[in-house]
């Protein structure tokens, strides 16, 4: 049977639309130093990435001083912070003013952003905060991918997004800023300092370069994805997001061991991220290793449940094992979350062959000739 090389690949980028939302404040220990201005950000970032070439380094919520001076137009006259918080959001995507839009996969610094007129929530939100901040407001991204989260697969690599969005404490208490339409999910937040939105950003940039490439049938350009996520990991030394990716192109480059280190580093940044797990056991279902590879996916499937790949991949290395009853449950749980998926449908029908349950392998095969024929 042939292999999984499917692997997992981590970003922020989903959102939609824009309000406004009183919450409380998470009480999650913070880093000493949370906002920093424009110019303290690039120099400690500078410091971190010793070998940055001059300009590789940007800011993601830095503003031109036009843009702040719109700003303040927009709010000359308003005397409540609540009040120009909500100018500013409505701003941001009307037609009549910024009028920028939604695209997944547009990460850019908040002046670009502006210029093109699209961008994704961490563009959106930079915006906002870029503005906000250079009117006075007290503002700060939050990370939100506990509640807005998408698994999706694009060619051999499946990609889990996760979600930046905004929080700002006017006169009315702590405020949810989000461009995703998902206000009514909150009701305690964490706020993420600015290096991390930093590394947020490389992040997200290493795989778009990847997504761009693909989309346009080129040659990925590796080594471009690779000093993105690296520059993500040096930001932020325990960004689990970006060693996890680390970690997939070390897979796809065939060095096994760099991809387990990688994984694994991830996994000790934040032991509750499911990712670096699903691809660790991937690298161990390939290698053979059929033990090592269950005790990740159990580990992943702890975290996140709903991952109909992960239930998929536990349930190819259960079949290489040879414990079929739980290799039919297995394939059987990535069916009942995704309807559509040929894959386990093809290998629990090669299962029920082998369990002698030749009337279910026919009911299975029948159902993916009727997929199948759906999508032709």
């Amino acid at each position: 049977m042939a292999r999984s090389k499917i692997r997992l690949l981590s970003t922020a980028a989903v959102c939609l639309c824009a309000g406004l939302s009183l919450v409380s404040c998470a009480s999650t220990a913070q880093p000493s130093k949370v906002v920093y201005t424009p110019a303290e950000l690039l120099a400690e970032a500078e410091h971190r990435v010793m070998n940055s070439r001059p300009g590789e380094i940007i800011v993601p919520y830095q503003v031109t001083p036009e843009l702040l001076d719109q700003a303040r137009d927009l709010t000359r006259y308003i005397r409540s912070e609540y009040d120009a918080a909500q100018a500013l959001i409505d701003a941001v995507t009307n037609k009549n003013q910024f009028g920028i839009e939604y695209q997944a996969t547009a990460t850019a610094p908040a002046d670009e952003t502006v210029l093109r007129g699209y961008g994704n929530c961490l563009a959106l939100t930079s915006v906002f905060i870029g503005l906000a901040r250079g009117i006075g407001l007290e503002v700060y991204y939050i990370d939100a991918s506990d509640r807005v989260n998408d698994i999706r697969r694009e060619e051999q690599i499946i990609v889990d997004s996760g979600h930046i969005a905004a929080v700002t404490r006017t006169e009315r208490g702590w405020t949810m800023v989000d461009f995703a339409g998902e206000l009514p999910n909150y009701r305690t937040f964490r706020v993420i300092d600015d290096l991390t939105v930093l590394a947020h950003y490389y992040n997200n940039r290493g795989y778009e370069i990847i997504d761009s490439a693909n989309q346009a049938s080129e040659e990925v350009p590796w080594d471009q994805v690779r000093r993105s996520f690296d520059i993500a990991t040096k930001v932020r030394p325990d960004f689990s997001l970006a060693h996890n990716n680390l970690g997939v192109l070390n897979a796809q480059a065939g060095n096994s061991d760099a991809a387990e280190r990688a994984y694994r580093s991830a996994i000790r940044s934040d032991p509750d991220f499911a990712a670096p797990y699903h691809n660790l056991g991937n690298l161990k279902l390939s290698e053979g290793d059929l033990d090592a590879a269950l005790e990740a996916y159990d580990e992943a499937i702890r975290i996140k449940t709903k991952n109909p790949y992960l239930h998929y991949h536990r349930g190819l290395a259960l079949y290489q094992r040879g414990d079929l009853e739980e290799a039919v449950l297995a394939f059987e749980r990535a069916i009942s979350l995704k309807r559509d998926y040929v894959e386990p449908r093809n290998v629990l029908a090669q299962v029920y062959d082998k369990l002698g349950r030749p009337e279910d392998a026919a009911r299975v095969r029948k159902s993916v000739r009727s997929l199948l024929s759906q999508h032709q």
